[in-house]
């Protein structure tokens, strides 16, 4: 089964599997562990399980994804890292807002994000396998040591099980 990609329309598979399997119980918690907790990216942890669901391996390299990596760095981490400044401190009605939001252009911003994975991954061949291939992707994901550039290994030693843990979840 090839991976369906985003219609004419505007549809986007891949962002709304994101909403979808984010609102399950259980899921947010996991995943934002593993942001924070373990330094992984969200957005390709819910690509590598939305491939795997569709029996399609994620791509052995992400070097040719450049154009989500450098929105990631000038937008979503921006974002992210200002809201997260916010929520370190006992806010005033008018730094609520302002946390509100950022909380949504953050959102925007990893949506904007969905699209270039989406675009990115257009253009590579995916591998079909003959079963869903989630934990394969995950491992692969987690394996590739071009993501772990300055990444604490007690940070790389939480993966393992956070991982396990978001697999149980996407059964």
């Amino acid at each position: 089964m090839a991976a369906q990609f985003a219609t004419e329309s505007g549809d986007n598979p891949l962002w709304e599997f994101a909403l979808t399997f984010y609102a399950r119980p259980g899921v947010q918690q996991t995943l934002l562990s593993l942001q924070n907790d373990a330094d992984m990216d969200v957005l390709l942890l819910l690509t590598a399980l939305w491939l795997g669901k569709q029996q399609c391996l994620l791509p052995d390299s992400l070097a040719d994804a450049v154009d989500y990596f450098h929105w990631r760095e000038q937008m979503i981490l921006p974002i992210r890292h200002a809201r997260s400044r916010l929520n370190a401190e006992p806010l005033r009605s008018q730094q609520a807002a302002l946390r509100k939001s950022l909380l949504q252009a953050e959102l925007q911003a990893e949506q904007e994000g969905i699209v270039r994975i989406t675009g990115w991954l257009k253009n590579q061949t995916l591998s079909e396998q003959q079963q869903p291939c989630c934990e394969k992707n995950l491992m692969r994901l987690q394996g590739m040591t071009s993501l772990d550039n300055g990444v604490p290994e007690e940070k790389k030693e939480a993966r393992g099980p956070l991982l396990q843990q978001l697999l149980l979840l996407a059964e």
